[in-house]
């Protein structure tokens, strides 16, 4: 799914990474654990196409290496989620709003269509009751659900996390882990970046420690490996112990709203059918009194 091919990266004569190579495989879990600077949030960037490798080649499912044209970088965008250690959150939105506006940049606007996809994706991170207050109404640990909202409405297969943490106390943290585990276990896969020994041990995911632009071990937790491994220069599909992909239950249809509108009160969704994939386009849901989006008309946030 993710697969990177001696990728070095230089920013002018700073040498970010070196020859990295590595990859994971559909719906694994993999914590990037390493100091400020090591590395890890360019790692993310060139996942993500926000930035191109100075030599070697990135793939990311269908997408493989280049500079991506705008519709095709919107195409990959679509396949990941993305949650930022500062939240992102824009402060003159409600909660709700903030989450819709990752719909509507995917291209729906009905609200038969972005409704049932937030309310549920709300209710996922156990948000529901607070989609009309606002970033500054919500402690720290609301706003990065509020973020992890925004980052899963799409379902999409791969969820990038930089360190979703650091800017949390312990039990939030732990909460906010404990909540990544679960998204995970629904068939997305997870990379998630830290500086913390602790988050990967929480976690138990395969954890490739950087050091310096480059992958200098791995292991379960934060446990030493040969670096020939299991995620280091192996061929696809041939490792021991590989998790297997989600399963392939068709994508459900989300349940129409059964509220009135936001700016009322909390309103709840019918969520799919259990098993349906992370990745999967949830089909248009019918409410015959869907939820109005607070706020005007959306444009794409940079």
């Amino acid at each position: 799914m993710i697969s990177f091919e001696q990728v070095t990266k230089r920013y002018g004569e700073r040498l970010a990474l070196d020859s990295v190579s590595w990859h994971m495989d559909e719906g694994e879990s993999v914590v990037l654990l390493g100091h400020s600077g090591a590395g890890k949030t360019t790692l993310l960037k060139l996942i993500t196409h926000e930035t191109q490798p100075t030599s070697g080649m990135v793939t990311v499912g269908t997408f493989r290496g280049g500079r991506l044209s705008r519709a095709r970088r919107a195409l990959l965008r679509r396949t990941l989620g993305i949650i930022y250690e500062d939240f992102r959150l824009l402060h003159d939105r409600s909660v709700f709003e903030n989450v819709a506006l990752a719909v509507r940049i995917g291209g729906a606007h009905r609200d038969v269509d972005v409704v049932p996809r937030v309310l549920y994706a709300l209710e996922e991170v156990g948000l529901q009751t607070l989609q009309t207050k606002y970033p500054s109404e919500l402690s720290a640990g609301e706003k990065q659900r509020a973020a992890i909202a925004r980052a899963i409405v799409n379902r999409p297969a791969v969820i990038l996390a930089d360190e979703p943490t650091g800017a949390l106390e312990p039990q939030s943290a732990r909460d906010i882990l404990d909540l990544l585990k679960r998204i995970h276990g629904e068939g997305a896969a997870l990379v998630l970046a830290t500086a913390r020994p602790d988050v990967a041990e929480t976690l138990g995911a395969w954890t490739l420690r950087i050091e310096e632009g480059r992958i200098v071990s791995e292991g379960r937790g934060t446990a030493s490996a040969d670096p020939r491994g299991r995620h280091l220069g192996a061929t696809p599909g041939t490792r021991a112990g590989a998790t297997a992909g989600p399963a392939t239950a068709a994508p459900a249809t989300a349940g129409p709203a059964t509220a009135g509108p936001a700016s009322t009160g909390p309103a709840t969704a019918t969520p799919p059918a259990p098993g349906a994939p992370r990745g999967a386009e949830p089909s248009p849901a019918e409410s015959p009194r869907p939820v109005p989006a607070p706020g005007g008309p959306v444009s794409e946030a940079g």
